[in-house]
């Protein structure tokens, strides 16, 4: 009676074991799935950002120096170059937030916050601004007002209304000024 006893509880062990080793194979495969499919999406934005910077032109730089500095010296070809770059630059925030909610973004240091940070300035122009004011605009009238792109689109848009380019462009231009003649008198 013992030995049947053991051999049952034996039995009833070994079925709980296979059940959660079932389990965990059920899990690895859905991180797999949640992984793969974060790479596709990665990867299409990546193809459709270099689209949009091949769009470009000989000479973006140019373009979005007129665009952030000289605003009225821009052309519509300009205008066409911000928009490109916009776009790129919107299409990595999101694909930024969708591997950050999957939490396959970076480290905690690393966040769609510090992204927009780095960013801001391309935007710190009328141009970059009514930009952005569209796009937030669009999130509004589609009912995603209230998701983290969104809030990381107005982080954005506050940052480059508030540090805007032309007034950058003159901070710049004077501290230029001043280690010129720094450098001359030494």
């Amino acid at each position: 009676m013992g030995k049947t006893n053991f051999t049952g509880w034996l039995q009833v062990a070994g079925n709980i074991g296979l059940i959660v080793g079932l389990i965990l194979v059920a899990v690895q495969i859905r991180d797999s799935n949640r992984i793969a499919s974060a790479e596709m999406f990665s990867a299409s934005v990546e193809t459709t950002v270099a689209i949009n910077i091949a769009q470009l032109g000989e000479a973006p730089q140019e373009s979005m120096t007129r665009v952030l500095y000289k605003p009225n010296d821009a052309t519509l070809e300009d205008f066409y170059v911000a928009d490109r770059l916009y776009d790129a630059l919107f299409r990595i925030l999101v694909r930024v937030h969708v591997l950050d909610d999957l939490g396959l973004y970076g480290v905690e240091e690393i966040t769609p916050q510090g992204f927009v940070l780095i960013h801001y300035h391309a935007f710190a122009s009328p141009y970059g601004l009514s930009w952005l004011d569209q796009t937030l605009e669009k999130f509004r009238q589609g009912g995603g007002s209230d998701g983290p792109i969104f809030k990381s689109l107005e982080m954005m848009r506050h940052l480059a209304g508030t540090n805007y380019a032309q007034a950058d462009m003159a901070d710049r231009q004077e501290r230029t000024s001043e280690i010129i003649s720094q450098l001359q008198k030494d």
